[in-house]
């Protein structure tokens, strides 16, 4: 292992950060078509480290997405001339974790090395400049294979952007009361993203609004127009781990989970996820996050016990 690949973070601008601190890539190179993107994993972290029983001895899966997005990010920069104001939007992420070992917490940071391929260029017509892609990762430690991941995202200059959300809202307004941090698997009432569940009378299903706090220093690095996927994806996992109940000290994960994104949910409308769980799987959970009528996203996931 080349350390110098780890000396250091890449810039922040290149992954669209503004704490130094939540920049997890370390290098990024083009190596014929594939990227080879090195980044480190914090021991500790104040939203990706409070879980709760199994789930801290280990590296947070979805730590380990962000590192893969800001991956993506910084090639599409580097290596595809996205504007250095282009924004980003994303149309689905899928992960699945291959061996768990490797994400166990120990005495040094995880230092992980992300294999991404691009599979498909999106082009405005035949002849027009890429604007997103479609890739697939294999993430790695010392060799071995990780995790598997895969993303679709687009990206557009900022005033194509500013033109398109025109009169978004940047203020999500009055928010719901969060719900005890011990049922959605935290212990820290800031990291909880959902109000108290809905549950459903055959236990099976939930529903609740999402929490959305501005000040959030993980979740909100930088102001947004839009909820972002990292905090959809977070309401998704929460209300699924209500849903286990008792089971929540036992799981860990997502050990894999696939989301797709119809919509932007707006900042201002208030956002509704609901989750069942797989009557003859029941460490699966599937569900949807609604707003003002209409589907913003599809998920599944699922968590080792």
């Amino acid at each position: 292992m080349n350390e110098d690949n780890y000396s250091q973070t890449i810039h922040r601008e290149l992954v669209h950060k503004r704490a130094v601190s939540e920049v997890l890539v370390t290098s990024v190179v083009n190596q014929g078509g594939a990227w080879l993107v090195h980044a480190q994993l914090p021991r500790l972290h104040s939203f990706h480290s409070d879980g709760v029983g199994r789930q801290r001895s280990y590296y947070d899966p979805l730590l380990v997405l962000e590192a893969f997005r800001q991956g993506c990010i910084a090639g599409s920069h580097l290596f595809y001339d996205a504007p250095a104001d282009a924004r980003h939007t994303v149309r689905m992420y899928e992960l699945s974790v291959v061996d768990f070992d490797h994400l166990e917490c120990g005495p040094e940071m995880l230092d992980l090395e992300l294999n991404i391929v691009v599979q498909k260029e999106f082009h405005r017509d035949d002849h027009g400049a890429v604007h997103g892609l479609e890739v697939r990762a294999v993430a790695s430690h010392q060799g071995t294979k990780t995790m598997e991941l895969s993303a679709a995202f687009n990206w557009m200059p900022l005033e194509k952007w500013d033109r398109m959300r025109a009169g978004s809202s940047w203020d999500p307004g009055p928010q719901p009361a969060p719900a005890d941090p011990s049922s959605v698997g935290r212990t820290r009432t800031e990291n909880v993203v959902i109000g108290t569940p809905d549950h459903a009378a055959d236990g099976g299903s939930a529903s609740a609004p999402l929490v959305v706090d501005i000040g959030h220093a993980t979740l909100f690095d930088h102001p947004l127009d839009h909820l972002s996927g990292g905090l959809i994806i977070e309401a998704a996992r929460q209300l699924s781990l209500a849903i286990a109940g008792s089971q929540v000290p036992n799981l860990v994960g997502p050990s894999w989970l696939k989301i797709g994104f119809q919509s932007f949910a707006e900042m201002d409308a208030v956002s509704t996820v609901r989750m069942t769980q797989d009557a003859a799987e029941p460490l699966i959970f599937r569900g949807d996050i609604t707003q003002s009528g209409q589907t913003r996203a599809t998920i599944e996931l699922a968590f080792m016990e």
